[in-house]
């Protein structure tokens, strides 16, 4: 927690107290912020229908902190586009679900959740998910709008000036987090330019080259290759067999580092990828692999 939002959430407490003359406020300086991640995910819905799920009671109730629409949507009601906060930043909203990232399970306890207005649609197989591979469906997504994306790089900025405990490895996709149910935001969700505007990781050019000839030559095996995406943050036992785990695991992390090809093939390119993002934001896990 930063000094201006400390400084903000002792005020408040004082305040709530004031009434209260058997109350001693005496701040402790052994606390952290409970936010460590920030989700970014598509509504594959309108505008309207997206308010509409994020804010009224329904069967499977969902929510988020955020809400960026999407110019020329014919159900957006404002001639400007404008960031709709929908749960308190401090407050649990809940829209990652069934998630796991990098060793922690059910996010909603640690995240701001930021729903972008996209209305892509997966169709496919209807076979219960452990029955499937990611090529048994598909997904179209739409592109995303600049000025969109302008709204949502200025939302996020001031959420990671808010809480820098969020490091940029762990600004995240659905995608990223429930490798097994999304797809979004999607491979056409810019997360280089988010990355170019000081939001989130991406690797470097010359240390994915780096390893792309290391591996020509000498490829880890595939039980390593797992290992290396676990401990990039993906949920992913070791097995040593290219397995639905293995395919939907790679597939999620090419969506969002790879989206050319997101087929969830273990190829040259996404594994020099992997390494060269342990190598930038997760030195201590690359040295243990």
């Amino acid at each position: 927690m930063n000094g201006r939002m400390r400084r903000a959430s002792i005020a408040c407490t004082c305040a709530m107290l004031t009434a209260c003359s058997n109350v001693v406020v005496m701040p402790s300086a052994n606390f952290n912020s409970r936010v460590d991640y920030l989700v970014i995910h598509a509504t594959s819905e309108d505008f309207a229908e997206s308010l509409r799920l994020l804010t009224q009671p329904t069967a499977n109730p969902v929510s988020s902190h955020y809400l960026v629409p999407a110019p020329f949507d014919p159900t957006y009601p404002r001639s400007d586009l404008k960031v709709y906060q929908l749960v308190p930043e401090l407050d649990r909203a809940w829209h990652a679900g069934v998630s796991y990232w990098a060793g922690e399970s059910a996010l909603n306890d640690r995240s701001i959740g930021i729903e972008v207005v996209n209305e892509f649609k997966c169709t496919g197989t209807n076979n219960p998910i452990e029955e499937t591979a990611p090529d048994d469906f598909k997904c179209e997504f739409p592109s995303y709008d600049d000025d969109q994306i302008a709204l949502l790089i200025q939302l996020v900025s001031e959420i990671l000036d808010r809480f820098p405990s969020i490091d940029p490895i762990d600004v995240v996709g659905h995608s990223d987090i429930a490798i097994l149910r999304k797809s979004d935001p999607g491979p056409r969700f810019p997360w280089r330019q988010l990355y170019e505007a000081g939001i989130g990781a991406w690797y470097e050019s010359d240390t994915k080259a780096k390893y792309e000839e290391r591996f020509t030559s000498e490829p880890p095996p595939l039980h390593t290759v797992q290992d290396a995406l676990n401990r990039l943050g993906y949920k992913i036992e070791p097995s040593g067999n290219y397995d639905r785990a293995t395919q939907y695991a790679m597939r999620a992390m090419q969506l969002h580092f790879r989206p050319g090809d997101f087929s969830g093939a273990v190829d040259l390119e996404s594994m020099a990828i992997i390494w060269a993002l342990l190598e930038r934001y997760r030195p201590e896990e690359l040295d243990d692999l």
